[in-house]
């Protein structure tokens, strides 16, 4: 399920809320498509959102957008609170002094153990932290008012308590400072560069959440929106744009303001662009005159020429704006005032012209990747065994070990089995047949029982007696 664009619905209800208040010239969008949205010039998209305008009341809005600040805050701060412990707790279980460290913080380790646990230390150490910076992006100073959907938050209750448990006073004064050498192993765990890799993305998100841009955007984005607030809701007018109709510059208007940037974009490479030709009239008493320059000077071109390609210019320019802006401000080579000198094309060289070879030296030249195992090496040097392709290595020699050992157990079970069938087999067809008892001769019957009586008959013999 695809995630909602928190920050989107963040600028929507803004501007629904600086458009029912009357205040549209503070508005400042975080996003180019809300821009976009709010001045369609489709009539289907500008009708969809002056029915959302007209039915959406100053109440609702207000709630809806106290409601989002805080949600899209909480996750801000879930997120930071969430990685900090874990590297906290990370970096004290594998804490091990080094050769070169004055301090051994093993001892001071223990005693935050033993006296608190490290988890619960840990806890207060981040939500401390976390809760302070909170506090300070959107309460910078003392003047400074805070935000009223901020006053209900967990965060700001526990900042105002001095006894809450993660309050940061308390935290640095009753837990810290009570342990001897305490403060400087926070102080190393928060200087190391994980630490101020999500303090530092955390700050940019905040930026973006409070709509703190630089000031060259802030004021473009100021020019859009800054005769909004008087401007009703138009509907099948302007080509169903909503806002004031004149939100688009005029062509007097974008011709002052390329005027300007070029005046500027010139400043900046005003060391690098040659004289133009009254530039050259004006310093023709300060010329070397042992230098012949009508033999260096160009021929000055047509002005019905430098006409139309002037008007062929500033239709290109009003056909693609924000390219032709790109390339003026970072491209100076390409800007008009500069000329090689040469009374041709084939003999100009611009690697042979100072000038040139100074705008030259000027682009930066792109640096060649390095390659993989390069990189590996440095990983290997940076990590040791904790790098991600070791991690890789070691996790597929284990894989293949588990393989062939299984592997092995199913031949060895398959022999077996297979011995088994064979005895099994052997027994089945090896054993002899019991043998047919056949029905016997009916004269060796006869002579059987012949036999039998003979065996079993008395003696009836008569005794002689010699005298």
């Amino acid at each position: 399920m695809p995630k909602d664009n928190l920050i989107f619905k963040l600028d929507n209800l803004e501007y629904q809320y600086h458009y029912l208040n009357g205040s549209l010239n503070e508005f400042q969008p975080r996003l180019n498509s809300t821009t976009k949205i709010f001045n369609a010039k489709s009539k289907k998209t500008s009708k969809k959102i002056a029915k959302l305008l007209a039915e959406s009341t100053l109440t609702d809005v207000s709630k809806s957008l106290d409601a989002l600040k805080t949600e899209i805050f909480s996750k801000k701060v879930y997120h930071l609170d969430g990685h900090l412990q874990s590297f906290l707790h990370k970096q004290i279980l594998q804490y091990r002094p080094t050769k070169k460290a004055k301090i051994d913080f093993t001892t001071v380790i223990k005693a935050l153990e033993s006296q608190y646990g490290l988890k619960e230390f840990v806890e207060l150490i981040s939500k401390s932290k976390v809760i302070k910076l909170s506090v300070a992006r959107l309460c910078p100073s003392k003047n400074t008012p805070t935000p009223g959907w901020f006053l209900d938050h967990p965060f700001w209750k526990i900042h105002q308590d001095k006894t809450q448990k993660f309050n940061p006073s308390r935290v640095w004064n009753e837990v810290i400072l009570k342990t001897d050498k305490a403060d400087q192993l926070v102080s190393i765990f928060m200087n190391n560069e994980k630490c101020k890799e999500l303090f530092a993305g955390f700050n940019a998100g905040m930026d973006v959440f409070l709509a703190i841009k630089k000031e060259k955007k802030v004021k473009n984005n100021s020019k859009s929106f800054e005769d909004m607030e008087d401007a009703p809701v138009m509907k099948g007018s302007n080509n169903g744009m909503l806002g004031p109709p004149d939100i688009e510059q005029s062509e007097e208007q974008q011709a002052l303001e390329q005027n300007e940037m070029d005046e500027e974009s010139l400043e900046r490479y005003d060391g690098l662009l040659a004289a133009s030709d009254d530039e050259e009239e004006d310093e023709v008493d300060t010329l070397d005159p042992n230098v012949n320059y009508n033999e260096v000077t160009d021929e000055e071109p047509d002005e019905e020429n430098d006409v139309e390609e002037l008007d062929y210019e500033e239709e290109k320019d009003d056909a693609e704006m924000p390219k032709k802006k790109k390339q003026k401000t970072e491209l100076p080579e390409l800007m008009a005032g500069y000329y090689s000198g040469a009374d041709s094309d084939d003999e100009s060289d611009p690697a042979e012209d100072k000038i040139a070879r100074e705008q030259i030296s000027l682009v930066e030249k792109k640096k060649n990747r390095r390659g993989q195992r390069a990189r590996q090496k440095i990983w290997e040097k940076k990590y040791g065994r904790a790098a991600k392709h070791v991690q890789r290595e070691v996790q597929k020699d284990m894989d293949d070990r588990k393989r062939r050992q299984q592997e092995y157990e199913e031949r060895v079970a398959k022999r077996a089995a297979k011995e088994v069938e064979q005895v099994n087999f052997q027994r089945t067809y090896n054993t002899p047949a019991a043998p047919k008892l056949q029905p016997e001769h009916p004269s060796w019957v006869a002579k059987k029982k012949a036999e039998e009586k003979q065996m079993n008959a008395k003696f009836e013999g008569k005794k002689i007696k010699f005298d």
